[in-house]
């Protein structure tokens, strides 16, 4: 089973290629299809070049909205199986409006750990938009 240490350090992979805009790192984190929830809703993708695209339009949002930096606050684990475990990671991110407060949110993702942890499934537990209003963002 995937230690924590190795979870942490995935995790911040992510961040660092999120920081880096890199959209081809990014996919790498994720299944071959997955799922996608947050408050407003929820769907199955396939891990394609329309997820890129997705990703793009992602990356130019956080650019409008000056996000400079996301790192990993916390992550609290619960192993599900041999194969399988699910992470609350707690994320935060910096934005030029906000200078260096850390804007947190919560995310629990499932993964598939046989051959290196990769995203099942993740849910958002804020709604983002509201979030970004709440600080101005939006």
């Amino acid at each position: 089973m995937e230690d924590s240490k190795n979870l942490k350090a995935f995790f911040e992979r992510y961040a660092a290629a999120n920081n880096n805009n890199d959209l081809n790192s990014i996919a790498g984190f994720y299944a071959e299809s997955f799922i996608a929830a947050a408050p407003q809703g929820n769907g199955a993708f396939k891990n394609d070049d329309s997820f890129i695209r997705w990703l793009e339009q992602v990356e130019q949002f956080n650019r409008q909205t000056g996000m400079r930096h996301l790192q990993v606050v916390n992550i609290k684990e619960m192993p599900i199986s041999t194969g399988y475990t699910q992470a609350t990671v707690t994320w935060g991110a910096k934005f030029e409006k906000t200078g260096d407060e850390l804007i947190t949110f919560d995310i629990s993702y499932f993964l598939y750990l046989t051959g290196g942890p990769k995203i099942i499934m993740y849910i958002s537990h804020e709604d983002q938009e509201v979030v970004m209003r709440q600080k101005g963002l939006l």
